[in-house]
């Protein structure tokens, strides 16, 4: 029997008694036969060296939160840019009898966001014969859309599971760190 996310959370609510962490991964549209897991991307910070070598100051909110404009910018109301963008992670059974998936995932960032110049990425798996962490840790030449792909093989027949890890950020050129609000996907091998 298969359980889905939307029933899987509200479970884990009531096991755990009432605490939810963040908000949980939304259903987006399908994508290879396969449903894709979205969540959304959140600023952390600033990475003070990145915003100052490309021409970027730090400045502070009336709240004191960090922000990134570029060099006499005029910033009347000192707002902070809202959410990143978005992450996403899915799975696609390549070939069931060798127990073979596909994993893909990324993020989009959103719009007017600077491009992101460096990816720490980390993507768990976790099957009934183990867990394994796959990760992408690279420089980027200034994208807004990064997308991802390895193969997993499971050592037998049951479900995968794969996980945008917390440690997931990504830093932007204007010194913003985004974190990853850690999407998940399920599929049979």
């Amino acid at each position: 029997m298969r359980i889905r996310t939307s029933v899987l959370v509200p479970l884990l609510v009531a096991v755990l008694g009432g605490v939810l962490v963040p908000a949980s991964p939304a259903l987006a549209e399908p994508v290879g036969g396969e449903v894709r897991m979205e969540a959304p991307m959140v600023r952390i910070g600033v990475d003070h060296k990145i915003a100052e070598a490309n021409g970027y100051v730090v400045r502070v909110d009336s709240n004191g939160v960090e922000y990134s404009v570029k060099k006499g910018a005029i910033t009347p109301f000192n707002e902070v840019w809202g959410e990143c963008g978005s992450s996403f992670v899915y799975l696609t059974a390549v070939d069931t009898k060798k127990h073979y998936t596909s994993i893909y995932t990324g993020f989009t960032l959103a719009a007017g966001r600077a491009g992101a110049v460096w990816v720490d990425w980390n993507v768990s798996m976790i099957d009934n014969y183990g867990a394994s962490v796959k990760t992408w840790d690279q420089p980027e030449a200034s994208v807004h859309d990064w997308r991802k792909t390895k193969p997993f093989t499971s050592s037998g027949p049951g479900w995968a599971y794969a996980k945008v890890l917390n440690t997931s950020i990504v830093t932007l050129w204007d010194g913003t760190i985004c974190w990853s609000y850690g999407p998940q996907a399920e599929a049979y091998l």
